[in-house]
Parts: C-alpha cells; structure tokens; sequence
C-alpha cells in the first residue's frame, strides 16, 4: 500500500509527568507520558489489577454491571451484553500487554457467558438486556447496544483466534447489512424488533461513522477481508454525504439525529443547538485510521480538517481538558456546566497522536502532552483505583461517582493505556513493542494478524511461539503462518519502519 504524499516525518520528544495536585511540570519525575514504560505500566498497576478483584460476578456469572466508587456491587443487577463485552476488551487488552493468563481467563468467561446467553438463538441479534440470572428482558435490538457487543469479542478473538466469537460476530455484521439496511432511503436504522422487524427508524452516529470507528476498523486488522474494507468506505461516504452540517462541517448524528429520510433532528439543550464533541473526535479518528488502511488521501482530508475544528473549539487550551458540548455556530462556547468525560477527553488525546503522526507538526504533540496532563492530574482515583468518569474544568469530581455502570467499563481506560503504548513508542520514540496472544486452536498454515495499529510502516520484526524463535512470517502484512495445534503462546515485536 502506498500512501498519498503527507509528510510522515518523526521526532523524539520527551514529557515530564507533574505530580497530583501541582500545576506545573515535575522535571524529576521518572515515569513520563513519552517513555517506552509509562503506559504498559499503567494498564497493569493502576488500573486492570482494580477490575480483575472486584469486576467479576462469580455467583451469576460474566460481570457485576454496577459498581459504587468504592466497587461495592450495586443495583440494579440486569446483565447488559454490550458492557460484558466492553469488560472481555479489557481483559484481552490486558492480555496483549502482559501475556499474564490470569487476564485471559476472565475474557474468556465474559465471551463464553455472552455466546451462551447473549445470543438470540431463535431469531439472531445479541439481547440487548438480560435478567440478573442470563434470561432475556428486553426485546428489542438497538444498533448501539448490537455494535459494542461486538466490539469485545473481536478484540478477544485478535488475542485468541477463537472462532467461536468470530462467527457470532460475522453473523450479528450480516443482520446489520440486511435487516438494518433502509432499501428506501438508504442507511441504517436506529433499533430492530426482537424478529428483526424495523422497530425506530431514525439514522445515527453509532449505525455509521460510528459503527467503523468502534468496530470494523478493527475488523479488518485481523481479517484483512475485502468486504469489510469495501462496507467501511461506503459506511463512511455515506456519513460524509448525509450527516455533514454544510454550514459548520460538524458530523450530525449524535446528539442530533436524523429521521428515516435523513431529516436532521437538532441536538437542543439550553435552548442551544448543540454539538457533541465526543461524537466528532470518533468520526475525525474513524476517517484517519480509514485513510491508513486504503491510503485514499480524501479520509486523511477530511479528518484533518474536522480535527483541526475539534482542537480549535472543543478543547480549552489553558486546562488542557476536552468539553462535552458546545454551541453548533459561532463562537462555539461550551454549553451547560462544563465538564470532561473520561472517554472524550482519551479520544481527545488519540486525535493529536494521529494528527502528528500524519503532519509531524509538533503543535499536536504539544496538545496531547497538555491533555495528558490534565487527565494525570485529575483523573485517576489514587485512593480507590482507576479513573474518574467526569471532572469540571477546573478537575473537580462530578457526576455520577459509579466505577462501573451501563456504558462505563474497563474498556475505554485500557484501550487508552494500549494505544497509547502502542502509538507513542511506535510512533514518537521509533521503540519496539512487544504483544502476547495465546492461539487456542489452530488448522495448518493458517495466518494470523497480529498488529492493532493501522499504518503499514508498522512491521513484525520478530516472532516466538512457546518461547522459540519463529521465521514464518510477513512482515509488511503483519501475519503469522502458525502450525497447527492449540494454545500456542504467540510473542510479537512490532517496530515502525521508514516509508
């Protein structure tokens, strides 16, 4: 693949991480956000160790679905499918950074208890809610809950190659393309019936735009199919032509909607017509990451220039922490009580990792360091573990206090601290890094794709399964030819080579 002419040029920089509680840089500090260490280190002390003592629900199986701040279980006590696979991310995640099984197995359960009891076996889709004992509650299948279901499992399957989660989520993609198809008026509809029947017709972010950035980008790295890539741009195009603001440049489609004929439905809070800057940064990330994967420079085109418009409004440059909301028009000032989202302001951060990846301009890794900053500073709980879920603009703790809860799980934390991992040595400090998978089952000569960075310069430069060194590999392609046989411990170096 070769890439249209942007500049890919790289520097070594380096960032003192400050102290809680200060404002200012600590030169002294040791661990710091540029370091090859920093965010494996991360992943595995402050926050999976959390998770993996007080996640998981051994009398009922899979996970507790609310947890207090203080990581009590908490009503109410529904099994939702899409949070158990957000926590099997988590722990594959964990899994990929440390090789350590004790993560693995409890990926595993959240995949074996959501392929048992998730799955509607009489008319396909996921449940999109389950009684505290795995019997189905509600009915319908919205495109949401459908999507990040499938989310975990593909990671699960990247770090295993179970098969079993592939074709669940093969056969939950094809309910999507045909029964979520609108034949009229084109796109996909907001919620399906239990019988798959149209239940909300309305289009949004999480059908389209939303549905590649959290899903079949990631697909297609360990598949490589054709027809993934192929619905990926059309999934895009698609959100490119119908769900612009012509005015503005925003992408429609969350918190605004749009009817089934693609009327738009105004997000309105405070009497504002509103944008939701997290829902941008998904889709200025989804047209980047869209753009290393074909090498179309129209994505990196379109990327840019959203994320340009995301760091000029949706960011308060003194703090360095990302808003939730602001006006749709000029001046763009944030609306309600200003607060950060934990998720926002991480994709916050991943947009400047990729803007100065793509540009080598250094006013993205500036942007990234402060972001940074304040998420160090404000963000994690050094008493109990883990993160916040929301802090004011001056890092106060507000919101609700909940580690875990319906859409807030380990997911977007580990797959902050492993991106990161991955983009700052690969990208920034041109280090190797090192993943683990363990490959249950295995035919002859199959391939396996191990790398989940979507820029080709990324290359294998070494292989061992069950600690010897393996030749058979390609490097450029990112795959392993494995033997056949079971429970293979794969390790992978993956380094950035020049283009």
């Amino acid at each position: 693949m070769k890439y249209s002419k942007v500049d890919l040029r790289k520097n070594k920089l380096h960032y003192p991480l400050s102290k809680p509680g200060t404002t200012g840089k600590n030169e002294s500090e040791s661990e710091t956000f540029m370091g090859g260490t920093f965010w494996r280190e991360h992943a595995l002390r402050d926050l999976i160790p959390y998770w993996y003592e007080h996640i998981r629900d051994e009398k009922h199986g899979a996970f507790h679905t609310n947890l207090s701040q203080e990581w009590q279980p908490l009503p109410p006590w529904d099994k939702v499918p899409a949070m158990i696979s957000r926590n099997v991310f988590g722990f594959s995640a964990a899994y990929l950074l440390s090789g350590e099984m004790k993560y693995l197995e409890v990926a595993r359960e959240g995949a074996d208890y959501l392929m048992r009891y998730a799955w509607d076996k009489k008319y396909g889709g996921w449940f999109d809610r389950l009684t505290r004992s795995g019997e189905p509650k509600a009915a319908a299948k919205s495109v949401g809950l459908q999507l990040y279901t499938n989310v975990g499992l593909i990671m699960y399957y990247f770090t295993t190659r179970d098969k079993r989660a592939l074709s669940y989520v093969k056969s939950s993609i094809e309910i999507q393309q045909t029964y979520g198809y609108d034949n009229e008026f084109g796109g996909y509809y907001q919620e399906l019936n239990r019988d798959l029947s149209v239940k909300d017709s309305g289009k949004n972010k999480h059908a389209h735009f939303g549905y590649v950035g959290s899903l079949l980008l990631n697909f297609w790295l360990c598949t490589r199919s054709t027809e993934i890539l192929k619905w990926e741009c059309n999934l895009t195009d698609l959100s490119l032509e119908k769900m612009i603001d012509s005015e503005e440049g925003w992408i429609n489609g969350y918190v605004s909607q749009f009817d089934r004929q693609w009327n738009l439905i105004p997000g309105i809070v405070d009497g504002k017509e509103v944008v939701h800057i997290g829902a941008q940064l998904t889709a200025a990330l989804s047209f980047l990451r869209l753009y290393h994967q074909t090498g179309n420079a129209f994505y990196f085109e379109k990327g840019k220039t959203l994320g340009d418009k995301i760091n000029r409004y949706g960011w308060e440059s003194e703090s360095g922490g990302w808003f939730e909301l602001v006006e749709r028009t000029c001046a763009y000032r944030p609306v309600a009580q200003p607060e950060v989202q934990w998720w926002i302001q991480m994709y916050g951060s991943f947009l400047q990792l990729q803007l100065y990846r793509l540009t080598n301009d250094s006013q993205y890794l500036e942007r990234f360091k402060k972001s940074e900053d304040f998420f160090f500073r404000y963000f994690i709980d050094r008493e109990r573990g883990s993160i916040f879920s929301a802090v004011s603009s001056e890092g106060a703790q507000i919101g609700d206090t909940r580690k875990a809860r319906e859409w807030r799980t380990s997911y977007h934390e580990m797959e902050h601290a492993l991106l990161n991992h991955l983009y700052v040595n690969l990208y920034i400090n041109r280090e190797p890094v090192t993943l683990y998978f363990m490959l249950y089952d295995t035919g002859p000569s199959e391939k396996h794709f191990v790398s989940p960075v979507d820029d080709p310069s990324v290359q294998i430069t070494e292989v061992k399964i069950n600690g010897q060194q393996w030749a058979q590999f390609n490097a450029f392609e990112r795959s392993v030819t494995l033997p056949e046989g079971k429970n293979f411990k794969v390790e992978v170096l993956l380094k950035s080579k020049d283009l």
